[in-house]
């Protein structure tokens, strides 16, 4: 005999949670990539566009640190949305292709998408090469005033 009962409240009470969760993380993500890229961007563009930036940033010898850390930055993130994409595609290749199912190559991929703290350190390189170089930026400047 089947048990055709109703998932319980507290179940779909979860499910809702969780589905809400995983929302709001997304929301939040998407948030910190816009500003990763508008600050990725912004950085770097301020000395190639204004001379007297770049001037003073050669004058103090802090121009390739400034520029190192922006693409240090950026490299980060671009490699983290790449292991994320590749992930991402083996997940979804393994759900249309049931040979592999199973395979070590979704094992992986299963594995990499758990990996939380790969997210998290990609994110830290990131606002930690972008906080050294605003803070560069900033005394550089600050010392003019």
């Amino acid at each position: 005999m089947t048990d055709n009962k109703a998932p319980a409240k507290a179940d779909t009470e979860e499910e809702d949670d969780a589905s809400e969760a995983i929302r709001a993380y997304a929301e939040y993500n998407r948030i910190l990539r816009t500003w990763f890229v508008a600050f990725g961007i912004g950085g770097p563009a301020l000395f190639l566009v204004n001379d007297k930036i770049a001037e003073k940033l050669v004058t103090v010898g802090q121009l390739r640190w400034v520029v190192a850390l922006f693409l240090t930055g950026a490299t980060a993130q671009v490699l983290g949305a790449l292991l994320n994409k590749v992930a991402n595609w083996y997940v979804y290749v393994c759900t249309i292709d049931p040979k592999l199912r199973g395979s070590r190559r979704q094992r992986f991929a299963d594995w990499l998408m758990d990996q939380f703290w790969i997210d998290i350190t990609v994110d830290v390189i990131t606002i930690a090469s972008f906080g050294v170089a605003a803070w560069l930026l900033m005394t550089v400047f600050g010392k003019a005033a």
